[in-house]
């Protein structure tokens, strides 16, 4: 029978901050998740294996019941690593990776000198000069195409096919990098490319000498599940998500921390397995640490095709990622498909003044909710806007985030669980 709506709002919102979390216990799970021992938790030094290892260790102290294997649920799926050598030097300026520059995710193996040439638009729409490169065999060349991007061209598709290397140069180099943004890749690219931050490459560049060692693998991995019985309806499920995986290692200097993207989901979801732990739910609470998210949402596809609890007794996911700032309020992904959940965030919000503002996004397949929503689970996505702009990068550290309104969202997805989970009693 459902209770009545205000009168649990208004319970909620006098026990917020009695139960408002210490930040010590997120910034330990943090800044072990981001140590060089994980390695980037991905597909270097056994990184993610070690992470997933270390939320098992947590839900085991905190008296989690297992799901899966001894709270694992095991799969596998190809991926590309650099677990050696990534080297760039240019006219003999050796560059660092990760910082100076990056190589497109799937980059294939390569290793030796190369001459370079840069283009512009006189060599694109000039026939002369045109004639004059690119009757060359360019087998041995990079190409610094940058002056090509956004420009337009007398002869247009010549422009796009140099662009798309369908003149099967060695490789492509982008030599204007503002940010320096790495990812996952499950295959090898035809060709290298290579992106260098600006004002590193000298206009008269002439050669490079660049080694990249890749390794193909199909790497064997696991969900981190664990879960609270509910007292009063222990066969309905609410799911409280993140990943833990990030971009691992660029070679064997080079490390991706990911401490917002996303170290600091999992310690908000380890956070809230703490407090409903102290404060045994009336529903049960599941809790799951996906793997290869960065990969292509890969572990929250399987899970949602090999589901360890029925789909169709999730009241709700509420999954979290990029939870580092909050200063510029919460974004809720899914927050227009379902606008009934949407209301009960804003209110809570409003009841508990946590945060500045409660936007809502429609759909979009950025993180794990994707695939629950796509099986009709109701899937909510949250995260945390702020002046932080490490994405998907080196920079990404235990020492860059803040943390600034961690306590406040704590408090706001809290009580929204509490509201979800109290409608359906």
């Amino acid at each position: 029978m459902k209770a009545n709506f205000t009168s649990i709002l208004l319970g909620l919102f006098f026990f917020s901050f009695a139960n408002a979390q210490d930040l010590s216990y997120a910034r330990k799970i943090i800044e072990k998740l981001c140590s060089k021992d994980f390695a980037g938790r991905g597909y270097v030094n056994e990184g993610d294996k070690k992470a997933a290892n270390y939320i098992r260790e947590e839900f085991t102290q905190l008296k989690l019941a297992p799901m899966g294997e001894r709270y694992f649920q095991y799969f596998g799926f190809p991926v590309v690593s650099y677990p050696a050598r990534v080297f760039l030097n240019a006219d003999d300026n050796e560059l660092m990776p990760g910082e100076d520059f990056i190589i497109n995710p799937g980059c294939p193996s390569i290793s030796g000198n190369f001459k370079v040439i840069r283009l512009d638009s006189t060599m694109v729409d000039n026939n002369n000069e045109y004639k004059k490169w690119f009757k060359k065999n360019l087998k041995s060349y990079f190409l610094i195409v940058d002056e090509l991007k956004g420009k337009k061209f007398i002869n247009q598709a010549r422009a796009d096919a140099i662009l798309k290397n369908e003149v099967k140069a060695k490789g492509l180099i982008f030599d204007k990098q503002e940010n320096l943004v790495w990812g996952v890749s499950m295959g090898f690219e035809p060709y290298p490319i290579i992106y260098v931050k600006k004002g590193l490459l000298n206009r008269l560049t002439l050669k490079i000498k660049l080694t990249v060692d890749a390794t193909l693998t199909i790497h064997g991995t696991q969900n981190v599940i664990g879960y609270i019985k509910g007292s009063v309806q222990p066969d309905s499920f609410l799911v409280v998500s993140a990943h833990y995986d990030h971009l691992g290692m660029m070679g064997n200097e080079s490390i991706f921390p990911g401490a917002n993207d996303n170290a600091s989901g999992i310690a908000m979801m380890l956070d809230l397995a703490r407090h409903y732990k102290e404060n045994p739910p009336e529903m049960s609470v599941v809790f799951i640490g996906f793997a290869a998210e960065e990969a292509g949402l890969i572990g929250s596809l399987f899970f949602t095709e090999n589901p360890l609890i029925p789909l169709k007794k999730i009241s709700l996911v509420v999954n979290l990622d990029l939870m580092a700032t909050g200063d510029k309020g919460l974004t809720a992904v899914n927050g227009s498909v379902y606008p009934d959940l949407f209301s009960l965030l804003q209110t809570c919000n409003s009841k508990g003044n946590y945060l500045p503002e409660i936007a809502p996004r429609g759909k979009a397949m950025n993180s794990d909710h994707y695939h629950f929503s796509e099986k009709n689970v109701p899937a909510l996505f949250f995260y945390l806007r702020g002046e932080y702009h490490q994405y998907h990068d080196v920079g990404d550290t235990y020492k860059a985030i803040t943390l600034s309104k961690y306590n406040e969202a704590f408090g706001l997805i809290r009580d929204f669980m509490n509201a979800r989970m109290k409608l359906y009693y």
